[in-house]
């Protein structure tokens, strides 16, 4: 499971920039599988070659400089994962801040978006937060958690915050493979995946009955109790 978690959000039509910290041989698979799903000969985007520590001089500078070398500014930075690009303790709220001030630091200069996909932790009581500080929610403008689903169930995509807007109703999705036109050192086909839209399973619907603004007013007077424990209300 993983979240998506979006530091800001504005409108521009530049590319997508993928900070890409691992991984690059699967994703140049799921990009190919995304286009050949959708019917897309030519994708706006931009993919890096390695991680930074984007929370240091250095390696925010060298970040900085690579995107201003775009031909268009970017309308959005994915930086995956949030791990990867961190240089500390994602359980610091010092570090976290450093990081976000980061962030907020791309926003302001290349009026773009920016999405942290991050982890959750391991067990079934912290599915519903990121790991590590309470920090990361506080700074955040909207959070997302990717939800495995169980028994053949789609993935649930569940907004988790919302900062200046009413939250949005879950949705589900499913992994669906894509074959694709080559062929692997041992000269078997290759295949990837695409996530598609799903139906809710028998019995989702009854989650809805909680309005959408109840959960927010609830989650922040929870949260402003201000005794705080691993990032949850104590």
């Amino acid at each position: 499971s993983g979240k998506a978690d979006w530091c800001g959000f504005k409108v521009s039509a530049g590319p997508v920039v993928y900070l890409a910290g691992e991984g690059h041989h699967g994703l140049r698979a799921r990009l190919a599988a995304w286009k050949q799903h959708n019917g897309a000969a030519h994708l706006d985007m931009w993919l890096s070659k390695a991680g930074e520590d984007l929370n240091t001089a250095g390696g925010y500078l060298r970040v900085r400089d690579a995107l201003m070398g775009l031909p268009t500014p970017p309308s959005i930075i994915v930086v995956d994962t949030l791990h990867r690009f961190l240089a500390g303790d994602e359980n610091s709220a010092q570090d976290a801040k450093s990081m976000l001030d980061a962030c907020a630091g791309l926003m302001s200069e290349f009026s773009c978006s920016v999405l942290l996909v991050h982890h959750t932790g391991v067990s079934d009581e912290a599915q519903h937060r990121a790991r590590g500080s309470s920090a990361w929610k506080g700074a955040l403008d909207i959070e997302i958690s990717v939800i495995p689903g169980k028994d053949g169930a789609p993935l649930e995509v569940v907004q988790r915050k919302s900062k200046d807007a009413e939250m949005a109703e879950p949705i589900y999705m499913r992994i669906t493979p894509v074959p694709l036109p080559w062929q692997d050192e041992d000269g078997e086909p290759v295949t990837s995946a695409v996530v598609v839209q799903a139906d809710a399973p028998e019995g989702k619907e009854e989650s809805s009955a909680i309005p959408a603004g109840a959960r927010q007013l609830f989650e922040a007077a929870w949260f402003a109790l201000g005794d705080i424990d691993q990032g949850r209300p104590y």
